[in-house]
């Protein structure tokens, strides 16, 4: 049990606690000569979001119409609260116990053991690897579609290569890239990534305003209704935005990173903010112009013009990077588990070109990216971002408590030791001279004795109810109910989403397939 462990490690905990109050902590960890700043952990933020809420997210919110947007809202907001409850994981795990700070690679497992044990931590690694591996997949068809488009576009229709043969050739692109490692400059890398998203959405909201393919007029909001999605509807753009606004599994790496672990609530709200008002305004034009008729992919509307083009050029570069950087933990941990050096080695090679190979192999199997994202979105990430990190959070609260407890009994017993010292004979005739004449007032006034005894039982009562019913109104506003409500959305959202989405992928008519058409 993950209690038991840790009150079999509360000695050392205290001790450790007692050298940080004195300066001894940073010197026994050490600490990272780089530090990410509230800045560049924003930008961290927005690079782990991408260009998919720019060019994919728009068609998810117009199909709910007008409730698409409470439903972004709503989603979002939940989102921020989990990540902030995440980040403050790590933070009392650190204070908890300092030599958490080992496991940095592995933060999120790490959580999950030091809470609720080694099982838990093996789920979530699993659950992590499944979730980081299949996000790579949209990645790879959007890549390959944008290519196929811009090759229709550039020559007029007349060469068209397929999506399914730029998924192999993307594939071929990627392993070299994938052999390298991780990148060493993520500062760099995030300011890239932060000017290519910004220019995708500058560059498609000029794209739009110049369109002029309606010769006959357009209508502004065309077929977008006001009333209640369907069900399934709302089921499918919940996912959807799950998967595009999920980063639970890279969060707690940049909370390691960052100078001031603390702010982490903040570098998430920025960069929430700042891609939400990017994908709110090609939202907004993307719907006074197309209406119900924008495609999952904004840019498979847009007119032929240099700016789409360029577009179309970074969004293939943001993916493709992405998808190397987003992917080299999940590399790094089937190196560990599977024994392989992390030098560059033929093992490290062929283990990291089978995983893009197999992730080649399912995109031209399921080539359908909302679906895909769906799948990974409601299945996946539901108990990544609604159901583990309230229960994680409430769990560290009771350990937190625990811990405060016994660092009080720890220092009380101290304290008592020093100060159990014998009374002297002075003091032992004073405390008896004033029981006897305490004793002695008791028969000349019992009667005003019994009236003052049941005023302070009545004021004691009122005191207690006042307490009983404060206690109560903490209760209801503390974080334990907001917390279960939380898990128990993140719970049926999770099933009714596995569910629609299990249907859906058997409905095979709906959709093409790369592999059955080769049969062909």
């Amino acid at each position: 049990m993950a209690y038991q462990s840790y009150q079999s490690s509360s000695n050392p905990v205290l001790q450790r606690e007692r050298l940080g109050y004195y300066g001894e902590r940073d010197g026994a960890y050490g600490a990272s000569s780089r530090k990410l700043s509230l800045f560049f952990a924003t930008l961290c933020v927005v690079d782990l979001f991408g260009v998919f809420p720019i060019v994919a997210l728009p068609k998810s919110i117009i199909s709910c119409g007008l409730y698409g947007v409470p439903l972004v809202l709503f989603v979002i907001t939940l989102q921020i609260y989990t990540a902030v409850v995440l980040g403050r994981c790590w933070t009392i795990a650190e204070r908890l116990d300092p030599s958490i700070v080992a496991k940095n690679r592995y933060p999120y497992a790490a959580i999950a053991e030091f809470t609720y044990g080694k099982r838990m931590s093996v789920f979530v690694t699993v659950l992590l690897d499944l979730t980081v591996f299949g996000g790579g997949i949209p990645n790879l068809l959007v890549a390959a579609q944008n290519l196929q488009l811009l090759g229709a576009r550039v020559s007029d229709g007349s060469l068209e290569l397929s999506f399914c043969y730029w998924l192999l050739i993307i594939g071929l692109f990627l392993c070299p890239i994938m052999w390298l490692g991780s990148p060493k400059n993520m500062r760099t890398l995030a300011s890239v990534s932060v000017v290519v998203c910004s220019s995708v959405a500058i560059l498609t909201w000029i794209s739009i305003g110049e369109d002029r393919s309606a010769s006959g007029g357009w209508t502004p909001f065309r077929d977008i209704t006001l009333g209640l999605p369907p069900f399934v509807q709302l089921l499918k753009a919940y996912g959807i935005i799950a998967f595009q606004f999920d980063i639970h599994p890279m969060l707690l790496t940049i909370q390691v990173d960052m100078q001031h672990k603390r702010h982490i609530g903040k570098a998430v709200l920025f960069g929430i903010v700042t891609t939400c008002s990017l994908s709110a305004v090609t939202t907004l034009l993307t719907a006074y112009r197309y209406g119900m008729d924008v495609p999952n992919n904004v840019l498979q509307i847009l007119p032929r013009s240099w700016s789409l083009y360029l577009t179309i050029l970074l969004v293939t570069l943001q993916l493709c990077l992405s998808s190397a950087v987003g992917n080299s933990a999940l590399f790094q941990h089937i190196e560990d588990v599977l024994g392989a050096s992390r030098d560059f080695t033929l093992k490290r090679c062929i283990i990291r070109s089978t995983l893009v190979w197999l992730g080649v192999l399912i995109a031209e199997i399921l080539p359908r990216f909302d679906l895909v994202m769906g799948i990974i979105g409601g299945t996946l990430t539901g108990p990544l971002i609604f159901i583990l990190p309230p229960l994680f959070y409430q769990r560290m609260l009771e350990l937190e408590k625990l811990y405060s407890q016994e660092l009080k009994r720890s220092y009380s017993t101290e304290s008592s030791q020093v100060s159990e010292d014998p009374l002297d004979d002075s003091d032992t005739d004073t405390l008896g001279e004033t029981r006897r004449t305490w004793y002695g007032s008791i028969g000349s006034n019992s009667s005003s004795i019994s009236m003052a005894m049941v005023r302070d039982t009545a004021r004691k009562w009122v005191a207690s109810l006042s307490v009983r019913c404060t206690e109560l109104c903490r209760f209801m506003y503390s974080d334990c109910i907001l917390a279960g409500s939380v898990i128990v959305f993140g719970i049926a959202a999770t099933l009714a989403s596995t569910y629609y989405n299990m249907f859906d992928a058997r409905d095979t008519q709906r959709w093409f397939s790369c592999l059955s058409a080769w049969r062909r």
